[in-house]
């Protein structure tokens, strides 16, 4: 092979092939070829950034003898990277980052949600077709026989060249460093800076990053202006209800309605507090609202993409509402009628405080709407267990599902509310989701409802999580903000209304100042600083960085937070009994679900749930004679109940075999 041809093959290999992934990428990341070409010609650098990122991961496969076959390999993942954004963007807005990764259980639980039987099957189609033609390719690709060093030199140069002009490039241009510093959301990130940087960037920018001179005096600077004031000796209930997906639809141009799909809402912002709220993200990432509302910290001030949920708050325990309340005698509750493990919640819950998560799988009555997600009806009740189960003043956190997407493919044939003026093509998904959110208003009639009928003081705070995934562009809102959604503050006790509009982070700030409730630094912070002044945010980061990576100079060194011992359940899962009957063995306790399982000597046994007292062994089985005290002694051996020969256990189980509780055991030698 002659020396042109040698160069004519590295040239379309390193340098032709990156540019076209990368336009190719790009018109996957914008939905559109045009839209591709414009972002190539409108911002060239980053154009090219984006294609020296993509040029240096294929550089990787100079160093193998399989040079080609690694190649292919190595662009057949960039492409893929892309579909799968292209994917992501069309069922939830947010693009697909790194940390979806470490999601993928998540995603795979919620698959059915969005996916039906010949998608998936096109997908294991797909998949093979590509293993196939990789194999194919790592079989019949040329091999280098010997290793030639000239070209592992020329690797290295190469290479070393690509790395120092990225490393050039980020550091002395202002729109690759914007990336870092000025973006509002992870959706425009991605379109102004393009995926294959944003990508890489939320693989490499993890966290909240060091403040420039941090240090124990940069921190007491922020403190020392904030005064301990004493709280009222008020203690409300406060609950925040999360409605997924919510918003007020009137806000969108063009549509109508044949009778207010939000009624009851709209009378709660026309009589008491409300607003509207700025929350991180659209479409999708639920919990990094969440994370707003609960701790006061920015989502901003972490790495882009990043949900604190997977990461920091997975190992690390973080001053919250729930914190500060519990100074106060509070105990803390959590809600949700989904998965308990969705997001990690039976892990993170814990490191934010909270005293019990009663998950879906702690749930009965539960149904189901059309589109697979739970039904909100039964939050109701749900969270006014939560009020009963203690003596004291409680918090608690209640999450709803009912209205979350995807919001296609599903047609009403007597719709409650009609709606005109959507979309062309979009008229049956705007029906579904108008229907959807007019079933989780009357919900919110009811919790109202019911609370009005409590002689305990209330606060009760409504606010939507992000905008549905509908494919909203910032000029089909009348407010042309994709970023902000509604709140109310309900309450029994006579506060003074007020409208105002907020932050996520500092929605409950204000409410607990609202109702005289003072603890806590972050608290502190939002109700004493000027959200006018310059060092507002910057005094935000600071305290966010000390609690959660730095030296917790706030608390003098130590971090007081620690993890509870999660329950799950408002009221826990008992065994007390298992009886021999006629029809066979039936286990008696309190709070089953059909979530239940019943194990025996170790092994699962078929049941059927009867009841919240009741489960049926559906086996027939002989049960083995065991000494009660070698029993008794077993159990106090092992840390799983599992474990404990010859004796009953209930655990509570989802879907996906995922063990959130356990009883304690029941030993064979006390069935009657």
């Amino acid at each position: 092979m002659g020396i042109n041809m040698k160069v004519k093959r590295y040239i379309g290999c390193y340098i032709v092939l990156p540019i076209v992934l990368e336009w190719i990428i790009e018109a996957f990341n914008r939905k559109s070829l045009p839209a591709a070409f414009a972002y190539m010609v409108q911002s060239p650098l980053l154009f090219a950034f984006n294609t020296l990122i993509i040029m240096l991961t294929l550089s990787i496969a100079m160093f193998f003898k399989r040079e080609i076959f690694v190649l292919v390999s190595i662009s057949a993942v960039w492409l893929i990277f892309g579909v799968v954004n292209f994917v992501i963007l069309h069922f939830r807005v947010t693009p697909f980052s790194a940390v979806d990764f470490t999601l993928i259980k998540s995603a795979i639980s919620v698959s059915g949600h969005y996916l039906n039987l010949f998608t998936v099957a096109m997908i294991v189609i797909a998949v093979i077709v590509l293993i196939v033609g990789l194999v194919c390719l790592f079989l019949k690709a040329p091999v280098h026989s010997e290793y030639n060093h000239r070209k592992l030199i020329f690797a290295v140069i190469f290479i070393g060249t690509l790395g120092s002009a990225i490393l050039v490039i980020h550091k002395s241009s202002n729109s690759v460093q914007a990336l870092s510093t000025h973006y509002t959301n992870i959706s425009e990130a991605y379109e102004n800076y393009g995926f294959a940087y944003c990508f890489a960037n939320s693989i490499l920018d993890t966290g909240v990053k060091e403040p420039d001179g941090y240090d124990e005096a940069m921190v007491k600077k922020v403190t020392d202006s904030l005064k301990d004031e004493p709280s009222s000796t008020k203690k409300p209930n406060v609950i925040f209800v999360q409605l997924e997906s919510f918003f007020d639809v009137a806000n969108v141009n063009g549509l109508e309605f044949s009778k207010d799909p939000l009624p009851v809402f709209h009378q709660l912002q026309k009589d008491y507090s409300s607003g509207k709220v700025t929350v991180p993200t659209v479409g999708a990432g639920t919990v990094n609202t969440e994370f707003e509302i609960l701790t006061g910290m920015r989502q901003h001030d972490f790495g882009v993409s990043e949900y604190p949920y997977k990461t920091i708050l997975k190992s690390t325990a973080s001053e919250s509402i729930c914190t500060d309340l519990k100074t106060l005698g509070y105990t803390a509750h959590a809600v949700h009628n989904n998965e308990g493990t969705f997001y990690g919640r039976n892990t993170v819950f814990a490191n934010l405080g909270f005293d019990t998560f009663s998950s879906m799988e702690y749930m009965n009555g539960l149904t189901d709407n059309l589109n697979g997600w739970t039904n909100d009806d039964v939050l109701p009740g749900e969270i006014l267990q939560t009020l009963d189960s203690t003596d004291g003043p409680d918090f608690t956190m209640a999450i709803t599902v009912q209205s979350h997407g995807k919001y296609n493919d599903i047609t009403l044939d007597d719709p409650e509310v009609t709606v005109t003026g959507a979309p062309e093509g979009k008229e049956e998904m705007y029906t579904y989701y108008v229907n959807q959110i007019y079933e989780v208003d009357k919900m919110i009639g009811d919790l109202v409802s019911k609370l009005s009928q409590r002689k305990e003081d209330t606060v009760l705070v409504l606010y939507g999580d992000h905008l549905p995934s509908l494919d909203l562009q910032k000029e089909d809102l009348k407010n042309a903000d994709l970023y902000q959604t509604q709140y109310v503050i309900w309450d029994n006790m006579g506060l003074k209304h007020k409208k105002k509009n907020l932050a996520a982070y500092e929605l409950y700030s204000e409410c607990l100042n609202r109702i005289g409730i003072h603890e806590g630094v972050i608290t502190k912070y939002h109700q004493q600083t000027s959200h006018k002044s310059k060092q507002y945010l910057s005094g935000l980061t600071t305290l966010t960085y000390d609690l959660l990576y730095g030296d917790n100079y706030v608390y003098g060194g130590e971090n007081p937070f620690q993890a509870t011992e999660l329950q799950m359940g408002t009221k826990p899962v008992t065994l007390d009994t298992v009886q021999k009957t006629t029809s066979g063995f039936v286990v008696k306790g309190e709070n089953f679900t059909p979530y239940c399982k019943v194990y025996y000597d170790g092994k699962m046994v078929e049941s059927t749930w009867v009841d919240e007292n009741t489960l049926q062994l559906d086996e027939e089985f002989v049960l083995e004679e065991a000494d009660p005290e070698q029993t008794e002694e077993s159990s106090e051996e092992v840390e799983d109940p599992r474990d404990v020969p010859n004796a009953f256990v209930v655990e509570v189980q989802t879907e996906d075999g995922v063990v959130l509780s356990s009883t304690d055991s029941y030993p064979a030698s006390a069935v009657k």
